[in-house]
């Protein structure tokens, strides 16, 4: 997105100042790094006390700029690492802060830069401090001095012109709450189609669609033909290879059981932005629940090499795939990782998992009862009750709220064959194998064909006895070794 040229003559002198300092500063940054352009971008999220809406919606509107202006790999942190990590940071990062303010209609933005050379070596941040201005000319002001390179053009817009669509999409933006967000759809169905060519309202919309489908797949509908479907499509085609829109798009294209379509799309954006971590994220949960584990952990391994030496920030989804590779002890440290940035109750199941794989029962049971207890809404929740009375020895109720989930689910949830699957190994465990081949068969239609976890699942043992388990089995071979050809390797790999 190329600034639109401002008209008003008072606004080229307010410009005029600004683009002098701001330009001063960002040349004396690149003379002071002792580095090549940096690649990477480390985002240091504002203070706990500065997290508004104004904020939080800021922090992912400019990783959308570095990601898609400048291809870089984008990192987000809560605090500037110690000394001895920044040591280990590669030379193309650069660390990157901000404070957005609403005054009225108009946004105050202050930028800081710098590179760990020059914090180690006790230099000061390179500060850009931006006077209230009409959000657009903000924007606009910030991105003519910042110190990368423009790598990507294109003729749609990354923010509003209009004032109050501007603050509208950052409110949009900060809505974390799956519920909140289904209500807010209106709004945000409205704001995109009030800035068709704004990529950013329509993958904002497309996250709103997303979250709903969890609590009200009415609003959004389920499958190709669905409004998430087709906003994700557009926000792409405005932006092409759009690393966030593609990521999202892809999450729910797997978890309706479209991976070779969330594969193509993942593979065209990874082609344009090789250098977008959660691009990787998103081919390896695709290839992971199609059973293209070597492509699932290469994505994961490319994935944590743009990341190293620091640990993500957050987390979609507990990532599986060592697990179905029965590389346990590789699980446990993704679990663990995962916990030290959320403890909510899917990480939680998934610790009570591992330990009744590993044959600790109080372990488990442990673990279960606090995934049961967390905060929030979650299907795991529902299955923690299921296996917290598995090894309470209370096999009838345990069957009676599985039940009663597969029920629920089939209305309220989207189909994720993953979960399903779950579902399929508790009915085995709870000794109903034929129900446990009903829940695998339809996990299998929902998608999840990844063949060597139906064969290798310990919990599964029940249900591989039962008279309808070899056509599964061999319904899962066949599909995955589709997906195989169609999907080597390399489709994995920037």
């Amino acid at each position: 997105m190329l600034p639109r040229p401002l008209s008003s003559a008072r606004t080229w002198m307010v410009l005029g100042v600004v683009l002098a300092v701001g330009l001063a500063g960002a040349w004396l940054w690149r003379s002071q790094a002792h580095s090549p352009g940096a690649r990477r971008v480390l985002i240091i999220s504002p203070e706990p006390s500065h997290q508004t809406d104004v904020n939080q919606g800021l922090e992912t509107l400019i990783s959308d700029h570095f990601e898609v202006l400048a291809g870089a790999t984008v990192i987000h942190a809560a605090a500037v690492p110690p000394p001895a990590v920044l040591r280990k940071l590669p030379l193309d990062l650069a660390l990157f802060r901000f404070h957005g303010r609403r005054e009225g209609q108009r946004l105050a933005l202050t930028t800081q830069w710098t590179t760990p050379a020059e914090l180690l070596a006790g230099h000061p941040w390179n500060l850009n401090v931006q006077p209230p201005m009409d959000p657009d000319q903000a924007m606009a002001a910030w991105l003519a001095h910042w110190p990368l390179e423009r790598r990507h053009r294109f003729r749609a817009d990354l923010y509003p012109r209009n004032p109050e669509h501007f603050w509208a999409l950052l409110h949009a933006m900060a809505i974390q709450d799956d519920r909140e967000a289904t209500a807010h759809l209106g709004d945000t169905q409205a704001l995109a189609e009030a800035e068709p060519m704004c990529a950013t309202a329509w993958v904002t919309l497309g996250d709103h669609l997303y979250r709903s489908l969890w609590v009200d797949p009415a609003q959004a509908g389920i499958g190709l033909n669905s409004r998430t479907h087709k906003v994700f499509q557009r926000a792409v085609s405005l932006v092409p290879g759009h690393p966030r829109a593609t990521f999202l798009w892809s999450l729910m294209l797997t978890d309706t059981g479209n991976q070779d379509l969330a594969l193509r799309v993942l593979g065209e954006a990874v082609r344009l932005r090789p250098d977008a971590p959660d691009l990787y994220l998103g081919l390896t949960y695709a290839g992971r629940t199609a059973g293209l584990l070597a492509g699932a952990h290469s994505a994961l391994t490319r994935r944590e090499a743009l990341l190293t030496p620091l640990a993500p920030s957050s987390f979609w989804t507990v990532e599986t795939t060592n697990l179905y590779l029965g590389n346990w002890p590789a699980f446990e440290r993704d679990l663990q990782q995962a916990r030290a940035v959320r403890e909510d109750a899917g990480v939680l199941f998934y610790q009570g998992y591992l330990a009744l794989l590993k044959g600790d029962r109080r372990a488990a049971l442990a673990h279960m009862k606090a995934s049961e207890a967390a905060t929030g809404s979650s299907p795991f929740q529902d299955l923690s009750r299921v296996y917290r009375a598995l090894l309470e020895g209370r096999i009838e109720d345990g069957l009676a709220e599985l039940r009663n989930i597969d029920e629920i689910r089939g209305k309220l949830r989207i189909p994720d064959g993953e979960l399903t699957f779950k579902q399929a190994e508790a009915y085995s465990l709870l000794g109903d194998a034929d129900r446990a081949v009903d829940c695998a068969t339809r996990a299998f239609v929902q998608g999840f064909s990844c063949a060597r976890w139906y064969e290798t699942s310990p919990f599964l043992e029940k249900m591989r006895t039962h008279p309808r388990w070899p056509t599964l089995r061999r319904n899962v071979r066949e599909r995955q070794a589709v997906l195989e050809g169609t999907f080597p390797l390399s489709s994995f790999e920037p």
